[in-house]
């Protein structure tokens, strides 16, 4: 009789942190459709509610941040301005955590809209409490880097620095991922001509 209890109370506890876990990201895993709005964040543009539907037709360069860890990956970020990677390929959108910050968001919001002005193409989002990194399974203080498919499904993921070799890898992955994408493109735009 002891013996199987004890067999049951410890299978509690190795199967505890998979419930209490949820979604974790990782490479392969489609990332579940989140949105967010209200007192738990948004768009940094306009205060709007943000959904992660937005993320799917391209390829995604996808950041959870810390704002006092802005600079972490400043490398990588360099890399992929070099590269001018086409923006009608590859989308981009810098999720900030708020709740991570010691910094009040009155302070740090100012900061964000200038990002905005100045890197348009890229869609700031703010998350006040966490919600899209517990939806997502990203560290809840940090720096996440996502790559992400069309249909947002996890190509690249890796909390913290990205160290010189991880950089390369994903600017090659990305490289590779656009030349196919261009390359099935250009053929269905050759196989569109040819039926007319």
């Amino acid at each position: 009789m002891y013996s199987r209890w004890l067999s049951f109370a410890l299978s509690l506890l190795v199967s505890a942190p998979l419930f209490a876990l949820g979604f974790k990201a990782q490479v392969g895993a489609t990332l579940p459709e989140v949105s967010i709005t209200g007192e738990h964040g948004g768009l940094v543009a306009d205060g709007n509610a943000w959904d992660s539907k937005s993320l799917r037709g391209k390829l995604q360069f996808l950041l959870y941040i810390d704002p006092d860890q802005h600079t972490l990956n400043d490398e990588l970020i360099d890399r992929m301005e070099a590269e001018h990677f086409p923006r009608t390929e590859l989308g981009s959108a810098a999720i900030i955590n708020l709740a991570a910050s010691w910094k009040p968001n009155s302070l740090i919001m100012p900061i964000l809209r200038s990002k905005q002005k100045r890197f348009p193409a890229t869609v700031y989002v703010f998350d006040k409490d966490r919600s899209i990194a517990k939806e997502w399974g990203l560290a809840a203080d940090g720096y996440h880097v996502v790559l992400l498919d069309q249909d947002s499904k996890i190509l690249f993921e890796k909390d913290g620095k990205l160290d010189k070799q991880e950089v390369e890898n994903f600017i090659s992955l990305l490289r590779s991922k656009i030349q196919t994408l261009s390359s099935s493109s250009e053929e269905a735009g050759k196989e569109k001509k040819k039926s007319l």
